[in-house]
């Protein structure tokens, strides 16, 4: 319920800018038309941080076993943050874009329990390739809606009392969303995404720590060079789900 509930903030926020973003263009239509030429230039520099709503249900299976078994006080896992770069390209006498985008991606839950801590880390960065549409704009507001493929690689950490658990998994996935840039100057512009990913790793390969088979609770296999398994099948984790961002870019 909660995923649900800040999915519907994220929509309902954008729907509200992409309200605004028509009637300020519709202003401008009528006015003598929009002008694309206040973008600021060619290229654009941007940073920011997102909210996503990564559900990692086994990890979760896992806490929950935790629970269970030792006493573990450790909450599931919530939302991840997400800090990224921009650099875009803005094709000339065009409302297409391209935009680069890397990022890093954490996410987190520690507690304690019967024997020590019980802490659940996960860590990342995905590279994505964006195509960028502007249909709508004026000078101060520039409305875009925009898709991508990208690469994601994921890190995580698992300590149960005087176990540990160190794995990662990697795989490709897709996003696309709308946004709108605020710009206050030519240059300088206050930017708000709300976008969808799907960026799910259906692997992970133990990459370090001493458990062994059924010593953290809930998995089952890990250690060596192994894949992870929770109770007998594949331990799955995620880098989708709805994200909201907010940033700021820079137009030259």
């Amino acid at each position: 319920m909660k995923m649900l509930g800040k999915a519907a903030l994220f929509a309902g926020t954008m729907l509200l800018i992409s309200m605004l973003s028509l009637q300020s263009a519709n202003a401008a239509r009528a006015g003598g038309g929009l002008s694309r030429s206040s973008i600021g230039g060619d290229s654009s520099l941007g940073i920011g941080f997102s909210v996503v709503t990564a559900g990692q249900n086994d990890l979760n299976s896992a806490i929950d076993a935790a629970h269970y078994s030792a006493g573990a006080d450790t909450k599931n896992l919530g939302s991840a943050y997400e800090f990224y770069a921009n650099w875009i390209y803005r094709f000339a006498s065009s409302p297409y874009a391209f935009v680069l985008r890397p990022s890093y991606f954490t996410q987190s839950s520690t507690g304690s329990g019967t024997g020590g801590s019980f802490d659940y880390k996960l860590n990342g960065f995905t590279v994505f390739p964006i195509v960028r549409m502007y249909p709508l704009e004026n000078s101060f507001i520039h409305f875009y809606m925009q898709a991508g493929v990208g690469y994601g690689t994921l890190n995580g950490e698992i300590t149960a009392a005087s176990d540990s658990l160190k794995f990662k998994g990697s795989a490709f996935g897709a996003m696309g969303g709308i946004g709108v840039d605020f710009c206050f100057t030519d240059a300088h512009c206050l930017t708000i995404e709300g976008n969808v990913r799907y960026l799910p790793i259906e692997r992970n390969i133990s990459d370090g720590g001493n458990c062994t088979n059924g010593s953290i609770p809930g998995v089952s296999q890990c250690g060596g060079n192994s894949e992870v398994e929770l109770s007998g099948t594949d331990l799955r984790t995620t880098m989708s789900g709805v994200q909201g961002l907010i940033g700021y870019t820079m137009n030259f």
